[in-house]
Formats: structure tokens, sequence, C-alpha cells
């Protein structure tokens, strides 16, 4: 007779345990399929107009351009995606409505070497490399942000010396902090990054040029509209987060356009510090959409609410306010990423 099988031999108590799992497990999978389908049938009406209404991102971009003088578009930490897609969006907007400046969510204390790149006789992107706050090295992206300071480098050999294209460092100096820093100290630092933005940009370009068009490339949450956040670091007390796409929308009725980029599923949940990951809504259009497509953010988008994945670990909480927000009311156009990178 043929020995059993070790399986076989486990005591039965092993067995009937292996098989509760086994049928726990199985329950789990066939209900995440169910909601699964149930979701994905909720978003049938955002899948066809995605479909239908779809179009190159820097497409979108450009007529983004055309109805108002400031464009911020968001980026993802870590993902060479969305500074792909605003190094195309340098080319479309100064070929179409134009660009006098691009502002990057970089330490101000960059500047001086950031116009040494773009003043210098031929494109020298090692300039750039050797600083790494100038590039966001710690993200892991450096290389394709070094395309967007070249995407404005080599315009400007093509527009000339009266259209030269400004690149505008404006975030705080100091941000991101160090890991273990205070979460006071931290929660103080990056509720202070819009003024200093809006600083930036008075001092430098807004005071002699009111009318200025502007690119604005940021994280994905400091380019939202009618939406604050509330911030809470390691424990620390709650701070409110004004987005600097708020602030420009109130100074600027009618002439600012939020561009969200999408590119993944999920968030992390392990970061210690406030970074977009994008919204629910890519999950579901993954499925259907085979490349990268932009559309206008209309009633389409409604059909969930408080819709952009917020950031949680245990060391930060950042909840986005008032609740009950859709998509339309913080953005203007929705990018989706294809491949989710």
């Amino acid at each position: 007779m043929a020995p059993k099988k070790r399986w076989m031999r486990q005591p039965l108590s092993w067995r009937r345990g292996g098989a509760v799992a086994l049928v726990a497990l199985v329950v789990l999978m066939i209900a995440a399929l169910i909601l699964d389908s149930e979701a994905a049938s909720d978003m049938e009406p955002l899948i066809e107009y995605m479909e239908s209404r779809g179009r190159e991102p820097a497409q979108a971009i450009a007529e983004a351009g055309r109805s108002a003088r400031v464009v911020l578009l968001s980026d993802i930490a870590g993902l060479a995606g969305p500074k792909r897609i605003a190094a195309e969006a340098v080319r479309a907007l100064a070929e179409g409505p134009g660009l006098d400046a691009v502002v990057l969510a970089v330490s101000s204390d960059e500047q001086p070497y950031i116009d040494a790149f773009l003043n210098a006789p031929g494109e020298n992107a090692t300039v750039l490399l050797g600083r790494p706050a100038a590039v966001r090295e710690s993200e892991g992206a450096a290389r394709a942000f070094v395309d967007i300071y070249s995407a404005v480098y080599r315009m400007n050999q093509d527009l000339g010396a009266a259209r030269r294209i400004r690149i505008l460092a404006v975030d705080v100096p100091g941000w991101p902090p160090a890991e273990g820093s205070n979460p006071d100290e931290a929660s103080r630092l990056y509720a202070s990054r819009t003024e200093h933005m809006l600083r930036r940009m008075d001092e430098e370009l807004l005071s002699r040029i009111p009318d200025a068009r502007l690119l604005i490339f940021v994280d994905g949450y400091m380019t939202l509209q009618r939406t604050h956040g509330v911030a809470r670091f390691a424990g620390g007390d709650e701070v409110r987060v004004d987005w600097l796409g708020e602030r420009l929308r109130e100074r600027n009725p009618g002439q600012v356009r939020t561009v969200l980029v999408d590119a993944t599923a999920g968030a992390s949940g392990l970061t210690r510090l406030p970074t977009y990951e994008g919204t629910v809504f890519h999950r579901a259009l993954r499925r259907e959409l085979g490349s990268d497509r932009a559309a206008r953010v209309t009633d389409a988008f409604s059909i969930v609410k408080d819709p952009l994945l917020e950031t949680s670990s245990p060391a930060l909480r950042l909840d986005i306010r008032p609740d009950g927000y859709t998509l339309r009311d913080a953005a203007d156009v929705y990018v989706f990423l294809a491949r989710g990178r």
C-alpha cells in the first residue's frame, strides 16, 4: 500500500484548520471580485467619458493655458511620468498660448544654480545634477526632473532672448525635513510652504509682470482648489494647510486651472510626509484605458465623493476638507497615466 502523503498524515485539527483558512481565503477573493465588479459598473460612465473625450495630456494642458494664465500641474514623488508631462507641457504652452515662467517646488536656495544652467552658452546638465535639491534627488527621479530644465533651455534657444522663459524655484528651504525632525517643526514648515511660494512669485516675477503666464509644477495636494488640508505629524498638533491652487484662485478669479495627474492605484501608507499618490479612479480606469488620456473634469467624475487618496501612516495623517468634495471642486483637468508611473 502506498504511503499517505505528508499533509494527510497531519493531525485532523490541523487539516480542519487549513481547510477553514482555505475556505476563508476563497470567500475573501470572491468578495473582492464582487466589489471590483460593482465598482467597475459604477465607473462605466466615467470610463466611456475618458474613452470618448480623452486626448493627449500636453494638448489638454495647452487648452487649459488658453483659458487661463496660471496652470498648476501635479507631480507625484518618485514617478517619472508626471515629469515627462511637465516637460511636454513647456513646449505645448510656449508654442500655444504663451509661457513666461515655469515654477518648481524646489528650494529657493537653488535659484542661482538654476539661473547658471539657463544662462550657460551650452546645455550642461551636470550643473544641476551636482545639486541634489535642485533635481529632488531624494525622490528617485532626478533624471526625469532634469528633463523639465532641459525643455526650458531648448525652448529658449528657439524663442530668443526677448521671449525667454524663466524657471523659478519657490519652495521653502529645509523642505522636506530630515528624518527624525521634531513633528511640530515639520508641521510648521509644511504649512508655511504656500505663503513662501506666493511671496517668491510676487517678488521675483508678478510684481513686474502681473499678467505673466505660468506653469506651476508642484505636489498634487498643492495644486488643489476649493479645499484645504489638515495635517498631524507623529502625534503633534493638527495644523491647517492652505493649498497653493486655492490661494491663487482667490487672488486670480477665473485665471487658474488645476491639472491633476493620476498615476497610481493606491497609497502606500508608508510615507512620513504628506505626498499625493493619486485618486480612487485609477484602479477602474487602468483596466479599460490602454494609453495616457486627459480630459476636462465634469460631472462624470462626481460619482465619487472625497476621491483623492489621503496620506495616512503611523507617523502622519493628512485629511482633505471639506468632507464630500468632488474632483470637480478640486481640479479642472484630469490626466490618467496608463502605466501608473
